[in-house]
């Protein structure tokens, strides 16, 4: 069998590694936020790591909530509050600024469900109940984050979350991966198919209005600009592809995944592509704002492939 799967303490948390022997593929999920940390494939008879992921057990707000599980909302939420049925709810966790950033569950200690080896895939199950700790909302939930291996460097993630409370509530969901191919982004090529870009405040909060905006479309050299920007993607076309000396990562949103952050961080080293329900504050602006009926449930599903380009 080509699969396999390793469980291994990590400090006072679990890893799991998911490998494709065949190929030299290697995945590792830390139960520490239900996140992937690691992601190493064979290239040219050498291991490449396509994430830049936390460096010790996690000091997710200092390295900048690499790979974090963004939930119940993800990027800013205007000044930590919002409304729900003419009552002010105000969030209590990680303020970057004024504004609470990332959710509540990027640090969260997930359980492993279940784990299977088979010909052609490994799969391991995580779950995380949140008791509705936080003022800004006291709407208790379930998450589980399916991640699958399969041949071809593919990664399958599905996210599946429950509403537990006795009232409708908001819900937001994404993901926060730092990809890297080597070298330096600025000579990665970005292609994915938008033709509207929201457009922010100077604190990163949408205006509520939308531009025209698809340079994308053809594939862009990074450069030297920085990013950090949504961008509603083409539903027909939902794919996202890095580019740089012949190798590629490819990101393909399944399902509830339609808007697209694009962040460049200052030191060059990697892109994150992070993968969203709705709009950042869309708890406030309400685009695309998931609404959970008590005991309502809601997926959302991505994958991330690894390609390279045959030599002439």
């Amino acid at each position: 069998m080509s699969f396999d799967l390793n469980i291994l303490a990590h400090g006072t948390s679990k890893v799991i590694q998911l490998m494709d022997q065949v190929n030299g593929t290697m995945v590792e999920i830390h139960c520490k936020g239900g996140l992937m940390n690691r992601w190493t494939v064979k290239n040219e008879g050498q291991g490449l790591e396509l994430i830049l992921g936390n460096l010790g057990e996690a000091d997710f707000e200092m390295n900048g909530f690499r790979s974090g599980k963004m939930s119940p909302f993800s990027c800013r939420v205007d000044g930590g509050q919002y409304q729900l049925e003419n009552q002010t709810y105000e969030f209590k966790k990680y303020y970057l600024g004024p504004h609470a950033l990332h959710g509540l569950i990027y640090d969260a200690e997930f359980s492993i469900q279940s784990s299977e080896v088979h010909h052609d895939y490994a799969q391991v199950l995580l779950s995380y109940a949140y008791e509705g700790a936080d003022p800004g909302y006291p709407f208790p939930y379930d998450i589980q984050v399916q991640w699958t291996l399969y041949n071809d460097n593919l990664i399958r993630i599905k996210t599946m979350v429950v509403n537990k409370s006795n009232k409708t509530i908001p819900y937001m969901d994404g993901w926060h991966p730092y990809f890297t191919l080597g070298g330096q982004v600025d000579n990665y090529e970005l292609e994915f198919q938008s033709n509207e870009k929201l457009t922010m405040r100077d604190d990163m909060i949408p205006t509520g209005y939308k531009i025209q905006e698809n340079k994308f479309d053809k594939g862009l050299m990074i450069g030297n600009a920085h990013y950090d920007d949504c961008y509603l993607l083409d539903p027909k076309q939902n794919m996202i592809q890095i580019s740089y000396e012949g190798k590629s990562i490819i990101v393909r949103p399944l399902h509830n995944y339609p808007y697209l952050q694009i962040y460049t961080p200052d030191d060059r080293k990697s892109i994150a592509i992070e993968n969203l329900s709705g709009a950042p504050d869309c708890f406030n602006n309400k685009m695309g704002l998931q609404q959970l009926e008590p005991q309502g449930q809601i997926y959302f599903e991505t994958t991330y492939q690894f390609n390279t380009t045959p030599k002439p």
